[in-house]
């Protein structure tokens, strides 16, 4: 059964971890290891990840690339998210979609994302993320709002 807090703490790990993501490409934190551990912590060993492009990378991997992309984006880059939804799998699994919204220099384009996520009491969420598959949104498709 799906409950109100279960599809709250997903959203709020979906949104934190995507404000996590600007600062890191921004440089907004430091590039040590305490801050790191925000996106460390929150992906499951046996986590990975399907682009848009079909592309699934490993945890690990992708660990390694992200950690090296610090300050890699302008104060123009952003990241929201809309037209969250979550839906319980069972007890231990809770799945949920939304669409990811980026601006990098100057240019808007979404993605529709799924995420799996299995409940993760240490985590500040209660969730941490076991798999995520996304999708491109159509080119020239809109956001429901502006850019932050």
């Amino acid at each position: 059964m799906l409950t109100q807090q279960a599809a709250d703490d997903c959203r709020a790990e979906i949104e934190d971890l995507h404000r996590f993501f600007v600062d890191w490409f921004r440089a907004a934190v430091p590039a040590d290891d305490p801050t790191w551990l925000r996106l460390d912590e929150a992906l499951a060993p046996s986590f990975e990840m399907i682009t848009p492009d079909g592309v699934v990378e490993r945890r690990e991997p992708l660990l390694a690339r992200l950690r090296e992309l610090h300050g890699s984006q302008d104060e123009g880059f952003a990241i929201w998210i809309e037209a969250y939804d979550c839906r319980l799998v069972d007890e231990r699994i809770i799945v949920a979609t939304y669409e990811e919204w980026q601006r990098r220099a100057g240019v808007v384009r979404g993605r529709l994302s799924t995420v799996v996520f299995e409940r993760y009491p240490l985590a500040p969420y209660r969730v941490r993320w076991l798999h995520v598959h996304e999708t491109w949104l159509a080119a020239g498709r809109a956001p429901a709002r502006p850019a932050p």
